[in-house]
């Protein structure tokens, strides 16, 4: 079968045919254009940058808490002793809270710990004294409204004494504030909860076998966290039998029921760095859900695990992440973690510092204030960190 030619154009159709040629021909072009343009990635944008946040002369940053509208930092004048209590919005100081002590070491104290709760504050206070030149510790409370931050004596073998440590700090459960330390017995620490009536503070007389060392494992505890009605602790076993073992831990319980603790994993291909300390150094969990965060460091690598805790305080370690970085010239780096709409932010004190963002894609490496990091939290803005003696201020990354 032969093929049907065409019938050719009459002179109107062609003249129609070539205008509409020389109008598509341009549109075409730009269609291409926009086409390839919209294919072109954008440019990278520039990493968000720590800011050092001015402080009035002299004080010394050591603590932080956040509320929803203010950023709490406390710490301490060095040169002329003296708490100090700074309230920061948008990263400048918008006012101070005036401290109200008779008690001697109080008036010298550094805030070392700070919990805001609603329009409530909670402090912890330690002054270097007495004849052997221990910590003596000052417990305080106030009111952002009223301005004040009380500190109230109590007993000298409250806190002190010969078997005392160090307090982690104060959560608050159910509306009451708790305070979680540890005591030096005859085979290792020993988790402590003291509980309020007044203001007077008193620690509880009952032992706790997941909080207690052993002649077989010593505990360690490390940083301190709450979520709903369970205070959450960061720490380390070591095991003592059979060979020394240390593994980062984590411990939960309520104030007057049981407690649980779990090993975090760590990778078994994960190489170890001969002479480093392996143990979880902070925790942070979200006021909502059942997961927390713990960072810390084991066998020379720093790492993150999420561990789920159930109603009944059941702990459920994940899968632990191992970041990038090597540890700094110690042997025991902290690292810190605070929640960032909800992912978290670890600062692993690595000796090429950065912040490590958890994101659904993976981990974001993202820099990191100058000098070792102390304390860390995030509000609604922006993250806060206490590194070296400054204070910084990161606007609040996202993924």
């Amino acid at each position: 079968m032969g093929t049907t030619a065409e019938p050719p154009l009459g002179p109107g159709l062609a003249s129609l045919a070539q205008v509409s040629r020389r109008i598509l021909a341009p549109l075409t072009a730009l269609a291409a254009l926009m086409l390839l343009a919209g294919c072109t990635p954008a440019p990278p944008q520039p990493a968000p940058a720590w800011q050092q946040v001015t402080l009035p002369a002299g004080v010394r940053p050591a603590s932080l808490a956040a509320t929803d509208s203010t950023v709490l930092v406390g710490g301490v004048t060095p040169a002329d002793p003296a708490p100090r209590l700074l309230q920061l919005t948008a990263g400048a100081v918008t006012g101070a809270v005036e401290p109200v002590t008779t008690d001697p070491y109080a008036q010298v104290a550094d805030l070392i710990s700070l919990t805001a709760a609603g329009d409530a504050v909670y402090a912890i206070g330690k002054a270097i004294g007495g004849a052997h030149s221990n910590p003596r510790l000052t417990v305080w409370d106030g009111s952002l409204a009223a301005n004040r931050l009380t500190s109230h004596p109590q007993e000298f073998f409250t806190f002190g004494g010969h078997d005392a440590g160090p307090l982690l700090g104060t959560v608050v459960i159910a509306g009451e504030p708790v305070i979680f330390g540890s005591r030096t017995t005859g085979t290792g620490p020993r988790g402590v909860l003291w509980t309020r009536t007044g203001t007077t503070w008193t620690q509880q007389d009952r032992v706790v076998a997941a909080l207690a060392s052993t002649p077989d494992r010593e505990l360690g505890f490390g940083a301190l966290s709450g979520l709903g009605s369970h205070l959450v602790v960061a720490g380390d076993e070591l095991g003592l039998s059979g060979g020394i073992l240390q593994s980062p831990a984590a411990f939960t319980g309520t104030v007057d029921g049981p407690w649980q603790t779990a090993r975090l994993p760590v990778p078994d291909n994960l190489p170890a760095v001969a002479g480093q300390l392996s143990r979880a150094t902070g925790v942070a969990c979200p006021d909502s859900g059942e997961t927390c965060w713990f960072a810390g460091w084991a066998r020379g690598h720093a790492l993150a695990w999420p561990v789920t805790i159930a109603k009944d305080g059941t702990l459920r370690p994940g899968t632990p992440s191992v970041l990038a970085g090597e540890p700094d010239s110690g042997t025991d780096p902290v690292a810190l973690v605070a929640l960032v709409g909800g992912h978290p932010a670890v600062l692993a004190n690595a000796s090429a510092r950065s912040l490590q963002l958890g994101c659904p894609d993976g981990w974001h490496a993202l820099p990191a204030p100058p000098g070792v990091a102390t304390a860390m939290t995030a509000a609604p803005d922006a993250l806060y960190a206490v590194a070296g003696t400054s204070l910084w201020r990161l606007p609040a990354p996202a993924c």
